[in-house]
């Protein structure tokens, strides 16, 4: 609805061109893979194409779904991943917490994993040239995502350039009255 309402109030036109962008490859460390694979049967996971609807049984407790889950305190965060392929864990999760696309190049593919890890989550922002601004906070005495990577699960995240794309604006208007 909105995007018919921009294309008719303010004769909007798009397009979307691929382009090489800043992106991090999510590699096995040195050492390998520290995973544990999820116990059969300990969470049901789900198809992103498929997402079923809640069953709300009176009594019945909500389907332990796999899925990765997200708990931020101060500046530590914990992401605990229950049944999490690396494809999903590179893909939403770990592309917001680093700011970039992440591309799993693992060859981990097929396996489902459990793990929980506790790390810096810190506003990724430089100083702030207003002189009225508050400072930023003190960093945490947790790790960087890149740090707990390595250490705690055997995965490195590699800086490189990757598919990825834009929108490109091609025609635009003032509005027309109402």
């Amino acid at each position: 609805m909105l995007r018919a309402l921009l294309e008719d109030r303010f004769k909007l036109r798009v397009h979307r061109e691929p382009k090489e962008v800043p992106v991090y490859f999510l590699t096995l460390a040195k050492n390998g893979p520290k995973l544990e694979a999820t116990k059969e049967g300990s969470c049901v996971p789900i198809d992103a194409n498929h997402i079923p609807a809640p069953i709300a049984t009176p009594g019945q407790p909500l389907p332990n779904y796999c899925g990765p889950r997200f708990q931020l305190r101060g500046l530590t965060a914990t992401l605990t991943s229950q049944g999490v392929t690396m494809e999903q864990f590179s893909g939403v999760p770990l592309s917001r917490m680093v700011g970039r696309p992440v591309i799993d190049k693992t060859g981990l593919a097929s396996g489902r994993y459990d793990f929980q890890i506790d790390f810096e989550y810190a506003p990724r922002s430089g100083p702030s040239s207003d002189p009225g601004a508050p400072e930023p906070p003190a960093a945490s005495e947790a790790p960087s995502i890149f740090e707990v990577l390595q250490a705690k699960l055997g995965l490195k995240l590699e800086p490189g350039k990757g598919p990825g794309e834009t929108l490109v604006i091609d025609h635009v208007e003032r509005p027309t009255e109402n």
